[in-house]
């Protein structure tokens, strides 16, 4: 399971309500699409198969990096079962049209985070949308939304689950960043600092204080 960040936006009414589909939700779609064939859950063995007819790049940590050369070695379309085979052609129609070749390895790339926006919560009147990402903060989606509303000043606060890391504020206007304070490396971290963080990414979740009991 991924660490989740929560993302609180600020923005006037219309450019939060240009991140809302049809269905009401909020909806990264709507700001860099998907063109791709949309699948529900993907088979290791196709993607295996589509990432070795592709000659997709290797990953770089070494041990990921050799489980995927071990598994490339071993694969063969010709063994893949029909529901298997099937996605293995759409997924080379996908890469073919969009350069990626399902929405996870699309909304890596273009999104800055693997899934759409996740737990969300919609406050118009109040000029605020909250939600959850995968690891990251969604800053690609951002910047295009700031990129299309250009005089707009769009205010992000991000806190990932691991209370002090992965957080902090940013600006955004006309399609640039303007203003960014986020939380460094937790190693480098005065105890000061680490203090500061761990409060600021305790409001963002909302959550209550730990107890000096805790």
């Amino acid at each position: 399971m991924p660490n989740w960040v929560t993302n609180e936006i600020s923005a006037p009414r219309q450019v939060l309500e240009s991140m809302i589909n049809a269905d009401g939700k909020i909806d990264f779609n709507r700001v860099i699409p998907f063109e791709g064939e949309l699948l529900n859950g993907v088979f290791g063995d196709a993607e295996t198969c589509a990432e070795k007819v592709l000659d997709l790049p290797l990953d770089e940590h070494p041990l990921i990096r050799s489980l995927q050369m071990g598994n490339r070695a071993r694969a063969k379309v010709q063994d893949l079962g029909d529901e298997s085979f099937e996605q293995f052609v759409t997924l080379l129609r996908n890469h073919r049209k969009t350069g990626h070749m399902h929405s996870i390895d699309f909304g890596r790339s273009c999104w800055g985070t693997k899934w759409n926006a996740c737990d969300q919560a919609i406050a118009l009147e109040d000029e605020l949308l909250r939600f959850d990402t995968a690891w990251n903060f969604p800053e690609l989606v951002l910047l295009k939304l700031s990129e299309l509303h250009p005089d707009a000043l769009i205010e992000i606060r991000y806190a990932d689950e691991d209370i002090g890391s992965n957080c902090g504020a940013v600006l955004m206007k006309g399609g640039q960043i303007i203003g960014r304070d986020e939380a460094g490396k937790w190693d480098e971290m005065a105890e000061a600092d680490r203090e500061k963080w761990k409060a600021f990414a305790i409001q963002v979740k909302r959550w209550e204080p730990e107890s000096d009991e805790d």
